[in-house]
């Protein structure tokens, strides 16, 4: 059996209760009008995008090709931002696309400035930095007397504390390595192509020090020497000597 009955409620119409007989509890019919209430508003795909995007790019910290990665998460989150602002109410999430905003520019003057600490604090005193590529490998060679020699230019490099930055040319030995090749890119390892004689010089470490093979780029600081001993016929042979004494994989990428 179920009994209706009334309760005045301030600024609410009279509703009616229901009351169970066999519990003895009421349930106000009130109660499902403030369920009614309850509003979910979704969140833009968008904005939640981006606050995914602005995590991935943390990366960009270190490696500066993921900064396009915070320009994106940046983006997404702004529009999903303007979404949720001009939906008058219809969608939630404005913390979301705020935080994904902030760390996304967070992350990405971090790279850049990153980038340009290592760049001015990487060469060591006493050394100067060249190129290998502006300064090596785009001069080639030149003919003298029918065979190849250094250009003015870099043969003007013979006995200097130089630094370069570049990358070491994948052997079967990895650890360990003693004298390695440097090349100035690494997509020779992917097409089974030698690199060219001016894309390539010979490091040898000083003394008893060894390094250990690494994918990325890296940097050598040492004098820089035009191989007396060079032999054309040498598969591999590098026409450029530099004896290292010191060698890093913490590096600008430029």
């Amino acid at each position: 059996m179920v009994l209706q009955t009334f309760e005045e409620r301030p600024g609410r119409e009279q509703v009616p209760e229901r009351t169970h007989s066999v519990s003895g509890k009421t349930e106000p019919a009130y109660a499902v009008e403030e369920l009614n209430d309850f509003g979910y508003r979704p969140v833009p795909v968008l904005a939640a995008m981006g606050l995914v995007l602005a995590f991935l790019s943390a990366v960009a910290i270190f490696i500066w090709m993921a900064l396009p990665l915070c320009v994106l998460a940046f983006l997404l989150s702004g529009l999903g931002w303007l979404m949720i602002r001009r939906s008058g109410g219809t969608y939630g999430g404005k913390g979301i696309s705020l935080a994904g905003m902030f760390l996304s520019l967070l992350f990405f003057l971090g790279g850049i400035g990153f980038q340009v600490y290592a760049y001015q604090t990487e060469v060591p005193q006493g050394y100067e930095r060249i190129s290998f590529v502006k300064d090596i490998s785009e001069k080639q060679m030149r003919m003298e007397d029918g065979k190849m020699s250094p250009p003015p230019e870099v043969a003007a490099f013979d006995g200097k504390k130089v630094f370069l930055k570049g990358y070491i040319y994948q052997t079967k030995q990895t650890t360990g390595l003693h004298s390695f090749l440097f090349v100035k890119d690494n997509a020779s390892c992917c097409f089974g192509a030698n690199p060219a004689l001016w894309d390539r010089l010979g490091v040898v470490m000083e003394g008893d020090r060894t390094v250990n093979y690494h994918a990325g780029k890296v940097a050598v600081a040492g004098t820089f020497r035009i191989n007396p001993k060079f032999d054309p016929s040498g598969e591999l042979e590098p026409i450029y000597i530099i004896t290292a004494d010191k060698f890093t994989t913490r590096v600008s990428d430029f």
